[in-house]
């Protein structure tokens, strides 16, 4: 009966078209006078005012409107009418509202309702175009094939030995036979599995992450197979040697599509910034004093204030280069990689968890590519290189088939985890479908759209860029780059996405050292288990006596449950457990706290057996699998509307349309890889590309200036800001690639600079003409952010371990959601860039100052002034306890002296890196002698409270 149905509606439906095709072929026989075709009203029209924007050698939007068949092709949004439905039709919207065409005069009232009167009455067609519903190919029917059925037909999984991911394999059938019979939709296999309802296997839906395909697919492959299966020879889309239709030379007249040019007059930073003051009748600010160019070029570089024997050092210099050798000191300090590599974790998204779901998984390795980032900033690993291994460092060496491993080899895996960093919520139970995984795709070129190429391409996923010249199609050029690695219908959720990659000396101390210890850790984790599960009924059981024995082992199978799963006396049983848990710990009773006694031990075991662990061979990497399947734009970006056929590319406008991507598979006798991503690198790291240099120069000097000369980081287009000094990025650019793209000397050019070494004290010239300091008449006053804030604290307390890499320090979350660091096992505190930043978890004090989310990246941190701020630090205990230490550190400098002049200047030395002026000293002495009477005598106290003091104030927050 099914089978018979679709007969009867395959039939219908050749019978509607050929009624169609013979209706409009001989309309003209029985057309009444005042009827509308679209040959002698509509067309003409179109031609008048819209063709040059939609013509053959110019389609906006993927749209030409030169023919009546192209117009029936439609564009990027899919077709411009619905027969009958103006109101429904894209083409009279646009000319309705007036916002088509663009350029000329707009359509008159007549020949707008001409348009909705020929869609409204049928849209006729003297002759009736062909459509491309009429000459159906197997690229019409394999993105449903990849959709449904490849999981478990594909390149991994052959189940009945068939493979369906390309049109041979189909064609070619498996164990039962062919899969299809050609011009028999009923006779061939596949659609009888489809039709039902045993493929894809009702049991294996959710745990393959399939859904059925829904009428409309199973009849778009019936009239594949009725059609006889053909399979035509179509070349995906790519650039050629021919001038692109779609981005014009024009369109790529814009500053920043443009290659840098050497400015004719010019060669240092203060040529060109020095010359916009003069147009506004300005000059710079004077010099800065010595301390407050030291402390500034410590916290900018490194993120800590110098040791008192280093302030003491450089301020007594007598040398005229003595700042350029500090300068170069502070480059060559392995603090200068924690500090700037941290700039680059934000653009790349940098997180120890997945995200996307409310479990917020870990991910064990992460911390290897933070590593990575650090030592990369502390070598100087020129920029090029830095950005090729993280896009294709696998496709640089081929680890599969050498002989020995090498530390480079390493190296190069762990630098693709920048593409892995983005939220990944496709390891969970029930977010793992390729929605999901278009998702993660996404986050990937939007890093690598915004943090490296200064392009929105959000937009560019669902449409043509709506004011530069991205047209969709690019976007899913860009996407088969990353196709051999990122490939949903062919999916490495979170839970596979590591490698097991390390060097024989690597390979040898693992496994010497981890199997005994990863031994203790997994018993102490399965008594962690049980006293978890004690303490939760110990909980429920001390706070409700009154519940009987077995609800204390039923709140245990309530909390294994799904929260939208749970029954209603789960939700209650749960809900009871939570009130319990909130308890302070000083009306807990005694039989809960000894449980959280216990929990704390074991916890703190394993914390110190995971110190003694060697690191893991697992690398979170990004490599190519050699067969991606092939990429389709998806119409408006969603992913079952699949339309042409397209292949690896790069954004038309960054090149000149007639240049093709020139990709060659890096190891033809070795493992199979597209090379996609190494060629995409490469031609970002060209030293003519118009955006690579100019974006990160322009991010160097963000994070010295706080603003960057393009204030739009991620947007260097059409609606981003314009350069403040458009001749000094050229500059930079150009210095940054001729360099050897060294980072270190960008700081050297930018640092040693008059503009950098300005007072950051305003005139009232100057506030009047450049009040917002876009021309840098003076340095901007900054507020030191989470990392450099928290590092100082420390740092200045004497509470700093200045211990490099491996894992990250663990946090705890109390019962009020304070998320604290957990101390090294010598009880100090390692620097911020070696926390854990768990989505969900947070430290309260990073959060508290600006840390950001990332959501998948983080390109311009938000900078707040909120109460918070200073409640935390003027109440945190953490806080009140480094300024006690910070107090010790002060007493033991003194030696005890009864001075209270000395106790200020050392206060003011370790906390500012500066004497006090004569009035500090004043009402430093003053205040320590009021509240030492206050304390009836004692030092220790006023002391603590004077240190806790300093680090609130704004001369310890603020840089300058």
């Amino acid at each position: 009966m099914h089978q018979c149905d679709h007969k009867r509606r395959s039939a219908r439906r050749q019978i509607c078209r050929l009624v169609a095709l013979l209706s409009c072929a001989f309309g003209g026989l029985h057309a009444n006078a005042d009827d509308l075709f679209y040959e002698t009203h509509v067309e003409p029209i179109l031609t008048q005012h819209c063709t040059e924007c939609h013509s053959a050698d110019k389609r906006k939007g993927e749209l030409n409107l030169t023919s009546a068949e192209s117009l029936m092709r439609g564009g990027e949004s899919g077709p411009v009418f619905e027969a009958g439905e103006p109101d429904k039709s894209h083409l009279y919207e646009m000319v309705h509202k007036g916002e088509m065409p663009k350029k000329g005069d707009p359509l008159s009232h007549e020949q707008v309702e001409t348009i909705r009167k020929w869609i409204a009455e049928g849209a006729k067609f003297k002759v009736q175009p062909k459509t491309a519903e009429d000459e159906l190919n197997q690229h019409d029917v394999l993105p449903v094939v990849l959709l449904r059925c490849t999981v478990c037909h594909g390149p991994r999984r052959q189940d009945g030995k068939l493979q369906l991911h390309t049109a041979e394999a189909i064609l070619a059938g498996g164990k039962s036979g062919p899969a299809l019979v050609p011009g028999e939709p009923d006779a061939s296999r596949m659609i009888q599995r489809i039709e039902s309802h045993a493929c894809p296997p009702q049991k294996d839906l959710l745990r393959v992450f399939v859904q059925r395909p829904p009428s409309g697919e199973v009849e778009k492959l019936r009239d594949w197979i009725s059609a006889g299966a053909p399979v035509v020879d179509i070349a995906a889309d790519v650039a050629t040697t021919q001038p692109d239709p779609l981005v014009s030379d024009e369109d790529r007249q814009h500053w920043s599509f443009q290659p840098p040019k050497k400015p004719a007059d010019g060669n240092s930073v203060d040529d060109f910034v020095h010359g916009k003051l003069k147009e506004q009748g300005l000059t710079f600010s004077p010099q800065a004093d010595r301390d407050t160019l030291i402390r500034r070029a410590y916290i900018d570089l490194i993120g800590l204030p110098p040791k008192l024997d280093e302030w003491r050092h450089w301020r007594s210099r007598d040398d005229s280069d003595w700042y350029q050798k500090m300068i170069d000191q502070l480059l060559d300090s392995p603090r200068y990689g924690e500090r700037w590599g941290r700039y680059w974790l934000d653009l790349a998204g940098y997180a120890d968890s997945e995200g996307g779901v409310s479990s917020d998984p870990l991910r064990e390795v992460a911390w290897k590519y933070r590593d990575y980032v650090i030592d990369a900033f502390n070598e100087d690993k020129p920029y090029d290189r830095f950005l090729v291994e993280q896009l294709a460092g696998d496709e640089l060496l081929d680890v599969d088939k050498a002989e020995v491993v090498t530390d480079e080899m390493v190296e190069n895996l762990v630098a693709t985890g920048f593409l892995r960093m983005g939220i990944d919520q496709t390891g969970s139970r029930t977010m793992n479908y390729v929605p999901e995984r278009i998702g993660v795709i996404a986050d990937v070129i939007n890093v690598v759209g915004g943090g490296v190429m200064g392009l929105t391409m959000d937009c560019v996923r669902c449409h043509t860029h709506k004011y530069d010249p991205i047209p969709h199609r690019d976007y899913y050029r860009m996407k088969a780059v990353f196709q051999g690695a990122f490939d949903e219908h062919d999916w490495l959720s979170f839970k596979t996405r590591t490698l097991e990659v390390g060097t024989p000396e690597q390979v040898k101390k693992v496994a010497a050292i981890n199997p005994p210890l990863d031994k203790k850790i997994k018993s102490l984790n399965s008594a962690l288990s049980k006293a978890t599960a004690e303490l939760q009924k110990t909980t429920l059981r001390e706070h409700n006596p009154e519940l009987p024995a077995e609800d204390q082992e039923a709140v245990l199978v309530a909390l294994r449950t799904a929260e939208n799963q749970r029954s209603l006396e789960q939700k209650i049983l749960v809900e009871k457990l939570q009130r319990a848990e909130l308890v302070v710990d000083t009306e807990q009773p005694p039989a809960v706290l000894a449980v959280r006694r216990e929990i704390a031990v074991i916890e703190a075991d394993i914390v110190e057996l995971r110190r003694q662990l060697e690191p893991p061979l697992a690398i979170r990497a990004t490599w190519d699998r050699g067969a991606p399947s092939p990429t389709y734009i998806l119409r408006r970006g969603d992913y079952d509307k699949s339309t042409r056929l397209v292949g690896p590319g790069v954004p038309s406008a960054l090149t000149d349309g007639q240049t093709p991507l020139k990709i060659e598979p890096p190891f033809p006798y070795g493992t199979p890889k597209t090379g996609r991503r190494l060629a995409f690198a490469r031609w970002l790291t060209s030293p003519e590309h118009p955006l690579t240099a100019r974006v990160m120069v322009n991010r160097i000097w963000h994070d010295h200036f706080g603003t960057g000369l393009v204030k739009t980081l991620e947007n260097f287009g059409i609606q981003g800001e314009r350069p403040s000094h458009p001749e000094l990025l050229d500059w930079l650019a150009i210095e940054f690639v001729e360099r050897g793209w060294s980072v270190k000397e960008m700081h050297r050019l930018i640092m040693n600079s008059q503009t950098y070494r300005q007072s950051s004290e305003v005139s009232d010239e100057a506030l009047e003409a450049d009040p917002r300091g876009r021309l840098l008449s003076r340095m901007p006053l900054r507020r030191m952010n989470a990392e450099a804030l928290r590092d100082s604290l420390h740092f200045v307390s004497g509470q700093l371990d200045l211990a490099i890499g491996g894992p990250p320090d663990s946090v705890s979350v109390d019962r009020d959601g304070l998320v604290s660091i957990v101390p090294t096992e010598n009880g100090t505190w390692r620097r911020s860039v070696y926390l854990q930043y768990r989505r969900t978890e947070i430290p309260t004090m990073m959060d508290t100052f600006d840390y950001p989310e990332m959501g998948p990246n983080c390109l311009i941190r938000s900078v707040s002034t909120v109460s918070p701020q200073s409640l935390m630090l003027m109440n945190n205990d953490h806080i009140r306890q480094l300024a006690a230490d910070f107090a010790q550190r002060v007493e033991k400098l003194v030696a005890g002296s009864p001075e209270l002049d000395a106790t200020v200047d050392a206060v003011y030395q370790l906390a500012l890196s500066r004497s006090p002026s004569a009035n500090e000293r004043t009402l430093g002495i003053e205040a320590l002698r009021n509240l030492e009477a206050a304390w009836k005598g004692d030092r220790e106290g006023p002391l603590e409270s004077y240190c806790h003091t300093i680090l609130n104030s704004a001369a310890f927050l603020y840089v300058d």
